[in-house]
């Protein structure tokens, strides 16, 4: 009997298992879960968190379950759970990563759905923008952003150093030493000591030397030689050791937050190297200053200019999810609402659509810096290099190998050699 009884309670117990994993799906009265992750500051928590709140207002059979956090670790985790078919059914996707996501097949092919749609993007943009090389669209450009020079108009005054005139690379060393001469607390640069330096540096010199990425999908070949990598690591090299940034050793615990180095607030630097979409956490972290936005460095006898507007970040839906046509609704709400674009406004850089543009305009809420950091990245004819240069294996060996030469571990040439035999042997896997 008592065997029985526990065979009867096991069965029981495994039932409710059951219904309770088909209730975390469709709830009380057909109510629908969808888990949405996503990176970024307080801000942008809070906003998306209000549009959640205002679609499950309109939406009631839909219920969103946020997953939010920092960017450190975030597409480390993404591949995990790619790997453990434990995606959520749609994520916040960084550019760079864009690519690589379409080509493991766990994008959903937005084209396909009937709920989103994509008309207030403009064509040019949203066609060159989360298609990656086909026809259809995978991933959705959550704005418009690009490289950014932040220059602090009164230190710049200071040492007599003009941002706002072409200049070249090597120019940023002269002026470093210049800035360091001067008065030895201070740096030309405040330069995140992660992939933020090595996009700048590394892909950004390098598409100036060849006018192309670094590596070319269609055949799987490197681009650049290992001469080429050695002049680019060289740079590096100088730009370190003569000062001209700020040592990697003292940059490195502040990660991606470059905001919370006290030296910025101090007025220490000249001017910070990021992206559009950090302009304003910048500006906010010492805002007694007055900033302007700085033109790119450019090659003399540069192939391309290298430097191009692309999104500041993607959101897609996991090619497994159970709800694709419910996940497209709520980004159809997302981008396309007029409620949404006001509750959102610049949280994720300038909007991608004209509409969201014009309200963030509108309200003021718009901030010049930024829209003048997009306006100087216009100005550039370059070339967006995702793909396999950008994917997560390409850019962990960019940034150890930038990491060991702003460190000082690595020379340039044993970099170089380190980056190309590592590349090559990549590109025999694929």
């Amino acid at each position: 009997m008592k065997k029985v009884l526990l065979l009867v309670l096991a069965l029981v117990l495994a039932a409710g298992m059951v219904f309770a994993r088909g209730a975390s799906d469709t709830g009380a009265g057909g109510t629908i879960t969808l888990r949405f992750s996503w990176w970024g500051t307080d801000p942008r928590h809070e906003a998306t968190l209000k549009v959640i709140e205002a679609f499950e207002k309109a939406n009631p059979n839909i219920k969103i379950e946020p997953e939010y956090g920092a960017q450190a670790g975030y597409n480390d985790k993404k591949t995990t759970e790619f790997a453990s078919g434990t995606a959520p059914d749609m994520f916040q996707i960084e550019t760079g990563a864009g690519p690589e996501y379409q080509k493991l097949g766990v994008l959903y092919n937005l084209s396909t759905l009937k709920n989103i749609k994509f008309d207030k993007f403009d064509p040019n943009f949203i066609n060159a923008n989360g298609r990656f090389g086909t026809n259809s669209q995978w991933a959705i450009p959550t704005g418009v952003a690009g490289t950014a020079v932040l220059v602090n108009k009164a230190v710049a005054d200071r040492f007599g150093i003009d941002f706002s005139k072409p200049y070249n690379w090597e120019d940023l060393i002269t002026w470093g030493q210049k800035v360091r001469a001067a008065d030895p607390s201070c740096y030309l640069l405040s330069v995140i000591q992660d992939s933020n330096g090595m996009a700048f540096f590394v892909r950004g010199y390098a598409r100036q030397l060849n006018g192309v990425p670094i590596i070319d999908d269609a055949t799987k070949k490197l681009n650049m030689t290992e001469a080429q990598f050695t002049q680019c690591f060289d740079l590096i090299d100088r730009i370190y050791k003569t000062g001209t940034a700020a040592p990697a050793a003292y940059k490195a615990p502040f990660g991606l937050r470059d905001q919370d180095d006290p030296n910025w607030a101090a007025n220490k630097y000249v001017a910070h190297v990021g992206y559009t979409s950090t302009v304003e956490v910048m500006q906010a972290a010492n805002p007694s200053a007055q900033y302007f936005a700085g033109n790119l460095p450019l090659l003399p006898n540069r192939k391309n200019d290298a430097w191009f507007t692309n999104p500041p970040q993607y959101m897609g839906i996991y090619a497994k999810t159970k709800y694709p046509e419910e996940c497209a609704k709520f980004f159809d709400f997302f981008f396309n609402s007029e409620e949404a674009a006001k509750i959102l406004g610049t949280v994720r850089s300038v909007p991608p659509t004209a509409m969201a543009q014009q309200i963030v305009v509108n309200d003021g809420r718009l901030n010049p810096l930024t829209a003048q950091s997009v306006a100087i990245t216009r100005l550039y004819n370059g070339v967006d290099d995702a793909g396999l240069t950008t994917g997560a294996e390409v850019t962990k060996i960019l940034m150890d190998a930038y990491e060991a030469v702003s460190f000082g571990t690595k020379t340039p040439a044993a970099a170089a050699r380190d980056v190309v035999t590592q590349i090559n042997a990549f590109l025999a896997r694929q």
